[in-house]
């Protein structure tokens, strides 16, 4: 288990939003490349704990990270936990069918059936761009 701690709109561990595609892989090892859906524009790094997602400019743009990590914003646990818990840590969190998102601070938890699988950070705007 990894305990990682994010500070949103900015980064996500050791990586920042903005690096590029070769510092992320020098910070984290080899990686496996795959596009998440038909409709994206460039390929998604696979580092087993993490994805990590990139704009047309090979720079990174969200950190998505899996259930058997925790993840912190200061000393709070904002990932896994229960969804009262996360609107604690993130009161602008709103609920919907895939689980918890904050537009304000690029932030997304999917969690079907109230079960949190993962969690995404990215840079700003990010989800109003969808």
């Amino acid at each position: 288990m990894i305990r990682l701690n994010a500070e949103p709109l900015k980064k996500v561990g050791r990586i920042e939003f903005g690096m590029t595609r070769k510092t992320v892989r020098k910070l984290l090892g080899n990686a496996v490349e795959f596009k998440k859906t038909n409709f994206d524009e460039n390929t998604t790094d696979d580092f087993g704990h993490c994805h990590v997602f990139y704009d047309e400019y090979n720079r990174c743009e969200a950190i998505e990270i899996f259930n058997e990590n925790q993840v912190y914003i200061g000393n709070n646990k904002v990932f896994p936990t229960d969804f009262s818990s996360a609107k604690e840590v993130v009161p602008s969190f709103i609920q919907d069918d895939d689980g918890l998102l904050s537009y304000e601070l690029s932030i997304g938890i999917y969690a079907p059936d109230n079960e949190m699988e993962s969690i995404l950070f990215a840079k700003k705007g990010y989800y109003e761009e969808e």
